[in-house]
């Protein structure tokens, strides 16, 4: 018995003291899905027509809970982030760990991933403090460390000349790939909804219930508006328009370059994730359970459906089917059209990522830590 805990012992210090580092070398990537939503504008739509089965091709474990985020993927190297302070990267065809970063604070929100570069915030809460880290995982070390004034605890965007981002407290800002600060602009007002970026504009709401919109070159307000009850989920935008929902169920869109309403509509229900939108229609969940499509020009329903479960993160549109999680330890796959679910998977634990379907893999991840990579037919 006590060899048998000298063992256990040596095993929990050995993988307490493994190594932080990332360290790959990295082939241009024509396509990466290198962000939260892999674009600015946050559209969580892939041109696949898809059936209902999903078959395992691997699982892999990371050390903390997930946050409500999504894996990001360059070459063939999966990066997943946790609440524990630390960023995976996986084997793309195996999922076999190729290294970790381990670091105090928290990772809230998924990593860029940028050709040689991973960029990711770090919070640190003891000091209502972030570090933006610019990690070179060719060479497995950090190259800039940038503190910024508030904790990032929404998503990180990635444009053509840098990074652009909005902290806890209001602080909304631009670095460039050299670190240096391009701009930035204190909205003085908690803000808890991950920004969205379209046509040189950043677009977010804040817990005033206020929409807020900052020129993505120079940093200006361009204006800010109270519309509504607090807004906690994050924007998706395309073509002039945002889309956001709030705490009073309300589901909105907006015109970007004036801040007009162009209609909204009342799901019944706190809404909690990122609204997706494909060519024609918007889906949307709240935390009772309804899951909807509307038409994203007028916000007429198409269907409803009442599934029972707790819709925090955006799903995934392909040209025919839905794939839609569950905090409830399930994911739904439905027919786009009708909303008919054709498929239910249970898993053991709170479905927390945006399932990511890239280069021809289908990406869950659920508690604690469990990422699984699937076959999509």
């Amino acid at each position: 018995m006590r060899k048998i805990n000298i063992i256990a012992l040596l095993s929990f210090i050995l993988a307490g003291c493994s190594s932080s580092i990332i360290k790959v070398k990295v082939s241009k990537d024509s396509d990466p899905y290198q962000m939260y939503g892999k674009i600015p504008q946050r559209i969580f739509y892939v041109n696949k027509t898809a059936t209902d089965s999903i078959a395992e091709i691997w699982e892999a474990e990371i050390n903390g809970s997930f946050p409500a985020s999504s894996v990001t993927i360059y070459d063939n190297f999966v990066f997943a982030n946790d609440l524990s302070g630390r960023v995976f990267c996986f084997d793309l065809n195996t999922g076999k760990t190729l290294g970790q970063l381990k670091l105090k604070g928290s990772v809230y929100t998924a990593p860029i991933a940028e050709q040689f570069w991973l960029i990711f915030a770090l919070t640190q809460r003891e000091t209502n403090k972030s570090i933006l880290n610019f990690y070179d995982y060719t060479a497995g070390k950090i190259i800039r460390e940038i503190t910024v004034d508030g904790l990032l605890m929404t998503e990180l965007i990635k444009v053509d000349d840098g990074i652009i981002f909005n902290a806890e407290n209001g602080l909304a800002a631009k670095y460039n790939f050299s670190g240096s600060l391009v701009w930035e602009i204190k909205t003085n007002s908690f803000t808890h909804s991950s920004p969205a970026y379209d046509n040189g504009f950043m677009f977010f709401g804040n817990d005033k219930g206020e929409i807020i919109v900052v020129d993505g070159t120079n940093g200006s307000l361009k204006y800010r508006k109270k519309i509504a009850q607090p807004f906690f989920c994050g924007a998706a935008a395309e073509n002039g328009k945002a889309y956001i929902g709030n705490d009073d169920g309300n589901l909105y869109a907006v015109e970007i370059s004036t801040g007009k309403i162009i209609w909204k509509h009342q799901t019944g229900s706190r809404i909690a994730m990122v609204p997706a939108v494909d060519d024609q229609d918007i889906f949307v969940g709240n935390l009772n359970g309804d899951f909807l499509s509307l038409n994203k020009n007028n916000g007429s329903v198409n269907w409803i459906k009442n599934l029972g479960g707790i819709f925090n993160a955006s799903p995934l549109i392909t040209e025919n089917k839905l794939v839609i999680p569950d905090l409830n330890e399930k994911v739904f796959i439905a027919d786009r059209k009708t909303g008919e679910i054709t498929s239910v998977y249970n898993f053991n634990g709170r479905v927390k990522l945006t399932p990511v379907f890239h280069k021809n893999i289908l990406f869950i991840g659920y508690d604690n830590g469990i990422l699984k990579a699937y076959e999509f037919y």
